[in-house]
């Protein structure tokens, strides 16, 4: 039983949360407050409730999954229960002089925060994840599955400009290294800084691939900050924001056991922004991207869209 009323969480695009209160006599070894997630889409609630659990049981810092159905009568969500977590984002609230008066103290402590993070989670072992994966969903985690997918989307929506350099980045795939597990988004709303230390959230996009999944996409964001801000300050929070991203992919090349060389880190680079251009299109295309506003992929598409003609 619950002790009060469901509280809504906010900040979330695709899932919808809320925090549980549990009553004394009916925890059973849970903690006094859970997270409830409603999904959707049953495959991808599979797919990031698997993908968590699975990094849990090692050790990286991410909320415990207490349970969860992935096979949710008609009409009804996929959810999954699991620990809530009190914590601040390493970036939020942050738009005008605001951003530029928390440059320094962000030019610093945010890459080197998301920079070990992700060492960490590239030290994991990738396998047992990979199997629970296959049993939970069926797929293979592989960016090849990745890549034909969004080829698919694209010519589905007739989209010139993505078919020619999804088109392109497949015939010019990087040779194949012992892969690890990637969050796919990592980023710093998806990190809390909590009184134990760091912990990550969000897995929808998590895959087992080259380290500079990873490292590409975080770059990409940081570097074109979905921050709002008057057009005349743009400038200057652009270069620091790229000054920023520099910092991260030094601090992991650093810290990290695995290389990332420039040819590879721009091929996943272009990856990810085929990625979100292909999601924009398919917001357009069945009706919904005024619905999605605020979304970060739509401050970013200006930075984008130049990745496509590369």
């Amino acid at each position: 039983m619950l002790d009060g009323a469901p509280t809504r969480l906010s900040g979330g695009f695709w899932a919808e949360m809320w925090v549980l209160s549990l009553a004394k006599g009916t925890r059973s070894g849970l903690p006094d407050r859970v997270v409830l997630r409603l999904a959707p889409d049953a495959q991808l609630a599979a797919w990031e409730t698997t993908f968590q659990a699975g990094v849990a049981e090692q050790g990286f810092p991410t909320p415990t999954i207490r349970g969860f159905d992935f096979g949710p009568a008609h009409g009804q969500r996929a959810w999954c229960v699991m620990d809530h977590v009190v914590g601040t984002p390493l970036l939020t609230g942050l738009s005008g002089a605001r951003a530029i008066l928390a440059l320094p103290r962000l030019a610093t402590a945010l890459p080197d925060t998301l920079a070990r993070a992700a060492v960490d989670l590239h030290r994991l072992d990738p396998e047992p994840v990979a199997a629970a994966l296959r049993r939970a969903t069926g797929r293979v985690a592989c960016v090849d599955g990745l890549l034909d997918h969004y080829l698919t989307r694209s010519r589905d929506l007739e989209d010139v400009p993505l078919q020619a350099t999804l088109g392109r980045l497949a015939a010019t795939r990087p040779a194949a290294r012992p892969p690890t597990l990637c969050h796919g988004d990592l980023h710093p709303f998806n990190v809390l800084a909590t009184d134990a230390g760091h912990v990550v959230l969000d897995w929808t996009a998590g895959q087992i691939a080259d380290p500079a999944y990873d490292i590409a996409f975080t770059h990409l964001l940081i570097a074109n900050p979905p921050l709002a801000a008057p057009k005349p300050l743009r400038p200057l929070i652009n270069a620091a924001a790229r000054r920023v991203a520099g910092r991260f992919v030094t601090t992991y090349r650093m810290l990290g056991t695995h290389s990332i060389d420039s040819d590879t880190f721009d091929w996943y680079r272009t990856l990810h922004a085929c990625r979100i251009m292909t999601d924009l299109a398919g917001w357009r295309a069945d009706g919904t991207i005024e619905a999605r506003a605020g979304h970060p992929w739509l401050a970013m598409e200006p930075a984008l869209q130049p990745l496509l003609g590369s």
